[in-house]
């Protein structure tokens, strides 16, 4: 590779017709989905689809918004179907790390900060060194090629939109706001935990999930269906379904919604109708820009609240 620089045929090409088909498949996938869950367990639908309108289509839109004046970066995708292929036999092996991954190691490093530390190192791993691997060994692309960064003026509305977008959604919609003005943690604590929780959950959030699947998955399954449209609406799937046999297999998780040991099926559905939808704005902002240091940054602002304490907690910043 070199460089990492873009020319007009790496772009690509629009294909609005793929684009819409796609999205309307996602939406009737969703909407099955969704009602089958409400007939079979009796899954709450106000949730899903209030989720679905503010983070999916909403904050998406917004996006697109706050990103008009702005440019992509360069970025290549050189062999899109044979990178793609490799990429997706991938998730397997990603997809076991993603259930059984950290608790085995939260059994080899029980006393926090050491197993917080273990399990960032673990996500690193699994999620940017052995992809970034693979991609230089089998096709040349060095790190910069893979995952273009830049410090734009230009970007910095999106940045600041759609922070304040997360931020207030996360205030009103979640209870991390509320349990952390419960708790009444001191301020000296807060102006230091604070940034540290960012930093934190901007590696592990951040650059974690959006090298593999926005900057990696999104990137060739947009050249791949040419389209960049579809490949949001096809990584965002990806993402949830990654997430669907931790759902079922890690019978001590709970989501909001969902039982600790729920069927597969249902974990199955839980993966595309609640997980699959927050991939879609942050996959706006990668394809409207194409720099990961943009949302890395948002992404971590959007975990901020929620992940705040226990973070906090888990790096003995509180006691």
């Amino acid at each position: 590779m070199n460089g990492g620089h873009l020319n007009e045929s790496s772009r690509p090409s629009s294909n609005k017709h793929v684009g819409l088909t796609l999205v309307v498949g996602y939406l009737l996938l969703y909407s099955v989905t969704l009602l089958g869950m409400n007939r079979a367990w009796h899954f709450e639908a106000i949730g899903p689809v209030f989720i679905l309108g503010i983070l999916g289509i909403g904050f998406s839109l917004s996006a697109w918004l706050l990103t008009i004046r702005t440019s992509p970066l360069p970025y290549a995708v050189v062999h899109p179907g044979k990178e793609l292929v490799v990429l997706i036999a991938y998730l397997l092996p990603l997809a076991a790390y993603i259930t059984w991954g950290s608790p085995f190691i939260r059994r080899h490093f029980p006393a926090d900060p050491g197993d917080s530390v273990a399990v960032l190192a673990g996500k690193v791993l699994f999620f940017v060194f052995i992809p970034a691997w693979i991609m230089h060994i089998f096709f040349g692309y060095g790190f910069r090629d893979l995952a273009p960064v830049a410090f734009r003026l230009r970007d910095i509305p999106a940045f600041l939109g759609m922070s304040a977008l997360v931020l207030g959604f996360q205030a009103i919609a979640g209870r991390g706001l509320r349990d952390t003005l419960q708790a009444h943690p001191p301020a000296a604590t807060l102006a230091i935990g604070v940034p540290i929780v960012f930093v934190w959950l901007a590696l592990e959030a951040g650059v974690v999930e959006e090298f593999f699947f926005r900057v990696l998955l999104q990137s060739r399954l947009s050249r791949a269906v040419r389209s960049e449209l579809g490949g949001i609406v096809l990584m965002s799937l990806l993402f949830g379904l990654a997430h669907a046999p931790g759902l079922y297999l890690r019978t001590g998780l709970t989501q909001e919604g969902l039982p600790p040991q729920p069927p597969f099926l249902m974990a199955l559905g839980y993966s595309i109708v609640i997980t699959s939808v927050a991939g879609f704005f942050l996959g706006v902002l990668w394809a409207r820009t194409r720099n990961f240091l943009l949302v890395v940054l948002i992404h971590a602002m959007a975990d901020l609240l929620p992940d705040l304490l226990p973070t906090m907690h888990s790096l003995q910043l509180l006691h």
